[in-house]
């Protein structure tokens, strides 16, 4: 071999990125299931007992799966979740309704620690034993997804920083309080993540420029059919609204005219 095609070989594969592992870690309940954890007791028992995905969310993190093999790269999938193990089958319910094979953490009836602790230190654990696989030279990249119903944002907040972590955060607005809806109504959210009201958000994010059009010709339809948002989301919004105004009905009218304005948008 010559030498200047030596230089030209090595220029190249230099040039090349280096090889990545992709660590998925999602929340299960209000991110993957539809579990109206805001909502009134009964309320959520009814959907737990239903135990529903958002079949829009399996379909992304298929499509994640199939763009990492055809990269020719490693990608797992851990599902961290602070309901109890008694209570839900999560691998059992992973594999019934197709997402991707993965591992399932959750709290047993011997976990004393909260919400928070529970899973920063579960996912901490977990993090560390992925950046124990990787070779000299790989670099990890870590995508969460939660909701902000309890401490999710936090969490993945408060790990991306502590363990230095080249990651991406997406937190469903379950709590209807990260979007706008009016100027006159407070939005909270965290820096440097990513909040979504539905999918269709979600999905029109850089990161996600992959997704077939198949799933977003699907997500846009269930959009225009104002189904993508679950019905239950609304009566959030009324709760919220209603802490506010001091008037049932007031909030009543007023979520039902921000509702119809989101489905509107885009």
């Amino acid at each position: 071999m010559s030498r200047r095609v030596l230089v030209f070989v090595c220029l190249f594969l230099y040039s090349l990125p280096l090889f990545a592992k992709t660590v998925i870690i999602s929340d299960l309940d209000d991110t993957l299931k539809k579990s109206n954890s805001m909502g009134k007791p009964m309320e959520q028992a009814y959907h737990f007992l239903r135990k529903v995905p958002y079949f829009e969310m399996r379909d992304l993190f298929s499509e994640m799966k199939g763009e990492a093999r055809k990269a020719d790269e490693e990608i797992r999938f851990h599902y961290v979740s602070a309901a109890l193990a008694m209570t839900f089958k999560a691998q059992a319910w992973i594999s019934k309704h197709h997402f991707p094979a993965g591992y399932s953490y959750l709290k047993t009836k011997e976990t004393k620690a909260p919400t928070y602790e529970f899973k920063y230190k579960t996912i901490k654990t977990i993090i560390e034993r992925e950046k124990q696989t990787l070779a000299a030279g790989d670099n990890l990249h870590v995508l969460m997804f939660g909701d902000n119903a309890q401490v999710d944002q936090l969490v993945y907040s408060d790990l991306k920083r502590d363990l230095n972590l080249d990651a991406d955060i997406f937190i469903r607005d379950v709590r209807c309080e990260a979007t706008f809806f009016d100027s006159t109504l407070p939005v909270k959210r965290l820096p440097d993540v990513n909040y979504y009201f539905s999918e269709v958000e979600l999905f029109a994010l850089p990161a996600f420029n992959f997704i077939s059009n198949d799933l977003r010709v699907r997500t846009f339809a269930s959009y225009k059919k104002e189904t993508l948002v679950p019905g239950y989301t609304l009566k959030t919004l009324e709760r919220r609204l209603e802490s506010i105004l001091k008037d049932k009905a007031q909030a009543k009218s007023e979520a039902a005219q921000y509702w119809k304005d989101y489905y509107a948008r885009f």
